[in-house]
């Protein structure tokens, strides 16, 4: 089957080609073997997408069940709109986590309302020629179910071999974790690379993101973790070596982008 996971270094695979509506974007989520039977997943997918990411973790000889924590990144339906389904096949006790900012908005009290609006994401597909139609037959409603969060965390916290870093701006509690052992940053949505026409690392712009100034100090903040690989959710590849050095000049030059807009 043409679905596999990549193993980007042992222990921590990707799980590519998952479904995303603009054309040439794609969706990326990661596994990290804690040990033996023990598997973290950082992101689900889209709901349509579901039976893609299952067949990923199946084809690298593992069992769904292996699953113990699902750690969702921020609030975006394309990082968490299967997990309520995926809880229901992986196990009862799996444990899914998630900032305790972003926590609220994830069950929907409140609701959230950051962008991307409505009329952004039509904006969106429009620039880049998709009918809103034709999404609608692909993936189904946009809209996420309420999801219960077993344990809300925090900047510095600790789960399993992986530390949490708030990197606000895109979301308020949006989160990046870091591997100290492997030296890699899970970024999920901090950074974009080479997508929606724009070449390189970039923080995401107001179309999708909250408060871009917060993100470009949230990608500072990056730039200061000792570590080489780069790990994204949007990228036409991962950054394998020298990732800080990368986020250093992309958090520069957008806060330079900010500076002249002011």
């Amino acid at each position: 089957t043409k679905f596999r996971m990549v193993e980007i270094t042992k222990g921590v695979h990707s799980i590519d080609h998952l479904g995303y509506p603009v054309p040439n974007v794609g969706f990326v989520s990661y596994i990290v073997k804690e040990k033996e039977n023990d598997l973290t997943l950082i992101d689900t997918c889209f709901r349509s997408e579901l039976p893609k990411l299952e067949d990923y973790i199946r084809n690298a000889g593992h069992e769904l069940n292996q699953i113990r924590r699902i750690i969702l990144t921020h609030v975006h339906p394309d990082h968490i709109q299967a997990t309520n389904e995926l809880r229901k096949e992986v196990a009862d006790d799996v444990k899914i986590y998630a900032h305790w900012i972003e926590a609220a908005y994830l069950s929907k009290s409140p609701s959230y309302h950051g962008p991307p609006s409505h009329e952004q994401i039509k904006e969106l597909f429009q620039k880049f020629g998709v009918k809103v139609e034709d999404l609608a037959k692909r993936f189904g409603p946009m809209t996420v179910d309420p999801i219960h969060i077993d344990e809300q965390i925090k900047d510095g916290d600790t789960i399993g071999s992986l530390r949490v870093i708030h990197t606000p701006g895109h979301t308020p509690g949006h989160i990046s974790l870091y591997s100290e052992k492997h030296r890699i940053i899970f970024g999920a949505d901090f950074l974009f690379k080479s997508v929606f026409g724009i070449e390189g690392l970039f923080v995401p712009r107001a179309i999708v993101s909250l408060d871009p100034v917060t993100a470009a100090i949230s990608a500072e903040r990056i730039s200061k973790v000792n570590f080489d690989k780069l790990l994204l959710a949007h990228q036409d590849s991962p950054v394998l070596e020298n990732g800080q050095k990368e986020v250093e000049k992309a958090a520069a030059e957008a806060i330079r982008n900010l500076k002249h807009q002011q």
